[in-house]
């Protein structure tokens, strides 16, 4: 018996699911209508090359990491490029159209959380987007945290963000097995496994649902 108890015990460990947003729980493609800077183009004449150069190029590694806030930023970008469109009118465009949800990894979080599991998201974003994002995907299922670069001031691809989002999520060195982990980059798999976190990588395409499933004890809720 007391085998048996231990065997349900440290099943029901894992009790944290991480996910990443752009390619995890959203599709950054939008099917068929291509990256978010298609509609940017379309509404307001703003193109993706523009933005990049403009924008992401000389300033987003700042944004992302908490250094500097987007508004001014994406302003003078703007400036430069000779738009008059406001950045709340940018960033609006940016928020919803980049808001496609994948449905099968949506159903699936909801089920985890059905289940009791604390289901978090683990992401790279800047302030505004972040705040969107615990809004809009809190809505569609139950979340408890969202952990951010931004608000770490440090990005996936260092191994201090998993030590900094254990500290957030209340992970003691020793529980830190208890969080699965999804994200389509490899590097950030690397860093989050190193920091002790269980972590499966979700490359576009791939069927991650059923090993995370696996991990969490909820096979028969991997819903395809």
């Amino acid at each position: 018996m007391r085998c048996r108890e231990r065997v349900v015990r440290e099943t029901a460990a894992v009790r944290i699911l991480a996910l990443d947003v752009d390619g995890v729980l959203l599709d950054p493609e939008r099917s068929a209508d291509g990256h978010w800077t298609n509609e940017l183009e379309r509404r307001y004449g703003i193109t993706r090359v523009q933005l990049r150069q403009a924008f992401f190029t000389r300033s987003w590694d700042d944004v992302v990491n908490g250094r500097l806030d987007i508004e001014p930023a994406l302003w003078a970008a703007l400036e430069e490029i000779g738009s008059t469109v406001s950045v709340d009118d940018v960033l609006s465009c940016w928020f919803d159209a980049d808001f496609v949800p994948i449905e099968k990894a949506i159903s699936f979080a909801g089920a985890a959380a059905a289940a009791g599991v604390r289901v978090v998201l683990a992401t790279n974003q800047e302030h505004r987007r972040a705040a969107y994002l615990a809004d809009r995907l809190g809505g569609l299922f139950p979340l408890d945290a969202v952990i951010y670069s931004a608000d770490l001031r440090i990005q996936k691809h260092d191994a201090s963000f998993f030590e900094l989002a254990s500290e957030r999520l209340g992970v003691e060195s020793s529980e830190r097995s208890s969080v699965v982990f999804v994200d389509d980059v490899e590097l950030n798999i690397g860093q989050a496994r190193r920091a002790g976190w269980r972590a499966v990588h979700a490359p576009p395409g791939a069927d991650w649902i059923r090993p995370v499933a696996s991990e969490l004890g909820l096979e028969g809720r991997a819903r395809q």
